[in-house]
């Protein structure tokens, strides 16, 4: 049940047209930062998005990244995957990853190394 209204219909208001007193810019008007300003500078940044980079192109967990090294037009990360989880923990199926990146931090190859058992320690050749 609705109650009735006191007073005349509402209006739509009308739009403010660009250059009017008190209003700002739209976000869609204003130009977009360059594309530099958004790319990672820092060791950190680059590696969280090798990381989320990693899991969407592969659909696995990443573990831990063991290894971040400068290399020619970009960075070198060697990267530790869950591939399956199992009951006990320490039976858990990994993987070492050799990831390359771009100087901006995008993927541009990668590949799967070794995989062992996460209690199996030893020489990581």
């Amino acid at each position: 049940m609705t109650e009735p209204q006191a007073g005349p219909p509402s209006r739509p208001r009308p739009q403010a047209t660009p250059g009017t007193h008190g209003e700002t810019a739209s976000p869609a008007s204003q130009a977009p930062p360059p594309a530099e300003a958004s790319a990672p500078r820092r060791p950190v940044e680059l590696i969280v998005r090798a990381k989320e980079q990693l899991r969407t192109l592969t659909g696995y967990e990443i573990d831990s990244v063991s290894a971040f090294t400068r290399s020619d037009g970009g960075w070198r990360l060697s990267v530790t995957v869950v591939e399956l989880h199992r009951i006990p923990p320490v039976t858990d199926v990994l993987a070492r990853y050799d990831v390359d990146l771009d100087t901006e931090g995008d993927v541009v190859s990668y590949h799967r190394g070794r995989r062992y058992f996460r209690d199996q320690v030893g020489d990581d050749t």
